[in-house]
């Protein structure tokens, strides 16, 4: 439980930052290129957080 707790701050965290940054050069440079990496990113790091709390279940307590 501690875990997934921690997991979802950290991608909260993360998601806020990265968002923020990626509407800031956006809006500031008109370059839509640094939103789309930031996007596939925080994918990567929802899929990640997402498989860490599915493989934490599988483990006997």
């Amino acid at each position: 439980m501690l875990n997934f707790i921690n997991g979802a701050i950290a991608t909260i965290i993360l998601s806020l930052f990265l968002g923020g940054l990626a509407y800031s050069i956006w809006d500031n440079t008109g370059s839509i290129s640094f939103p789309i990496i930031v996007g596939v990113v925080l994918i990567m790091s929802y899929v990640g957080f997402y498989e860490e709390i599915k493989s934490g279940d599988e483990q006997p307590k």
